[in-house]
């Protein structure tokens, strides 16, 4: 297993290595990763699946918040190349929820961008749509044969890509 992490550039790169200790390495580097910033996920990832020599096991953590359709090509580019992929889709728990009571200013994390509402005005046509929007990936992924996960941000990574490998052992 190697990591990447990447933003609009590739940030942090640990080489693949077959040894068990190496998963240790990996999840320490992912525990130093500090999201922010604009990402380009698509372009990311067709580039990654072209550099990827050795079919292998590819884990993706993202919000997924890019256009589906370019973020599914992408997946589906690493499936052409007979990689397995993995995707933890991961929100904050408020984001899945919307739980919010008070009128509020969100602030998009990576273009700074601010919106002032009144959650009760929105919720209803917000979890609609992040629900559809959830289901189009959870549906495609299938589709192509790719694992999804919904996640939030209060599960560490290492518990939830524990989980997932130890289900996937008791299933082969």
């Amino acid at each position: 297993m190697g990591l990447l992490t990447f933003a609009e550039k590739v940030e942090r790169f640990v080489p693949a290595r077959a040894r068990r200790s190496h998963l240790d390495v990996l999840l320490r580097e992912l525990d130093q990763v500090v999201p922010g910033g604009t990402t380009a996920l698509p372009a990311s990832l067709h580039h990654l699946a072209e550099r990827i020599r050795r079919r292998g096991l590819v884990i993706l953590f993202s919000d997924l918040l890019a256009p589906p359709e370019e973020v599914l090509s992408g997946l589906a580019h690493f499936r052409h190349r007979q990689h397995e992929v993995l995707v933890f889709h991961i929100l904050d728990p408020a984001e899945w929820t919307f739980d919010f009571d008070q009128p509020a200013t969100f602030v998009d994390s990576e273009t700074g961008e601010e919106v002032a509402l009144e959650p009760w005005e929105v919720r209803a046509g917000y979890k609609q749509r992040l629900d559809a929007w959830a289901e189009r990936y959870r549906t495609e992924c299938r589709r192509a044969q790719i694992d999804y996960v919904a996640l939030d941000t209060q599960t560490p990574y290492d518990q939830a890509l524990y989980r997932y490998l130890e289900k996937r052992r008791r299933l082969h």
